[in-house]
């Protein structure tokens, strides 16, 4: 029995590791792909920008994160955690790296580019503070801020961290009830726009990926069939109900195929990956920004956009790992001069 938990277990978190690593990816190639194309004024050299029904890449890569965000905290996080202790290690895990890619990255911004951030009001460090200047920017509460890494996701994440423990204990207690609430509130506000789109088609991927796992194969395959034809049907409706049912079913798809891969090497490739995204979340845009200053975009080929997305990736790679190394460093010194 002991084994076979465990075989459970190292299962789930290697299909959980490769969703996020196709997630990281489809998010890598579409922001490399906006930059590159002048943010799709100019024609795609590489790679296109939207896959079948219309939908976004990069809303594609949103949704798979924030559907493996919410199993993964469903499988990680103890029943009986109380909500302040959750709020805390959450907090712990999100802030103190961002802080850090936030500092630097500023840093050589604000020296390489005087005048950057001129018109930003300082009030506004308050938003970046909180990680959520790229979410403002996004929402529209403010036109120009501090924001310099990460993305709106960060915001939206934590929103639905503040409200994953009520929507666990919902689902603990009364799924279907839980689920009807959730679609009865989300989806008026995600129709009306009133959160700038941002947030409550997010809270049902969430719910989602906290309720697959105690989904059974026949349920799986049953909620596959229903989101694909919700898929066709949703499209001339809403992009992103369309967005989140397709990936739903790519989630799907991808959990059950994952035992056919289940191997060491893509086991070790996907974990490394998947410790890395949050890092590589952080630095990957405005890596991109910085390496295409210097060239003519109109007249960049296709061979040579080519050598930049390889460059890229591996200077993502590389200041990922630099900034995780620069983060447990200082984590060591910090427990050397203030031991608990």
């Amino acid at each position: 029995m002991t084994k076979g938990r465990h075989t459970i277990k190292r299962q789930r978190l290697f299909y959980l590791d490769l969703i996020r690593a196709v997630a990281l990816l489809a998010i890598l190639i579409i922001h490399f792909n906006a930059t590159v194309t002048g943010y799709f004024t100019l024609p795609h050299k590489l790679f296109g920008s939207v896959l079948p029904f219309g939908i976004y890449l990069g809303d594609f890569g949103s949704s798979l994160f924030f559907m493996v965000s919410g199993a993964a905290l469903a499988l990680t996080v103890p029943p009986k955690q109380s909500v302040m202790t959750f709020y805390k290690k959450r907090a712990k895990a999100i802030y103190p790296l961002f802080w850090l890619a936030w500092l630097l990255c500023f840093s050589v911004r604000f020296v390489t580019k005087p005048g950057y951030y001129a018109g930003a009001k300082t009030a506004t460090l308050l938003l970046t503070f909180l990680g959520l200047d790229n979410f403002a920017v996004a929402a529209g509460w403010v036109g120009m801020d501090f924001a310099c890494v990460g993305e709106w996701f960060l915001g939206s994440i934590l929103f639905l961290y503040l409200l994953f423990p009520f929507l666990r204990r919902g689902l603990d207690r009364k799924s279907w009830l839980t689920w009807i609430v959730a679609l009865g509130i989300c989806l008026p506000i995600h129709l009306a726009r009133w959160d700038a789109q941002l947030v409550a088609i997010h809270l049902l991927e969430f719910l989602f990926g906290m309720q697959f796992l105690k989904l059974q194969n026949s349920g799986k395959g049953t909620l596959a069939v229903l989101a694909a034809v919700g898929t066709v049907l949703c499209t001339p409706i809403d992009s992103k109900v369309t967005c989140a049912l397709f990936s739903t079913v790519v989630f799907i798809v991808l959990a059950a195929g994952a035992r056919f891969l289940d191997r060491l090497w893509p086991r070790i490739i996907c974990a490394r990956l998947a410790k890395l995204s949050y890092p590589v979340f952080l630095v990957h845009h405005v890596l991109i920004q910085r390496l295409v200053e210097k060239f003519d975009l109109v007249s960049l080929s296709r061979r040579d956009t080519a050598f930049l997305f390889g460059i890229y990736l591996l200077a993502v790679w590389a200041a990922a790992e630099i900034l995780l190394w620069i983060y447990h460093r200082l984590q060591k010194e910090y427990a050397a001069l203030c031991p608990q």
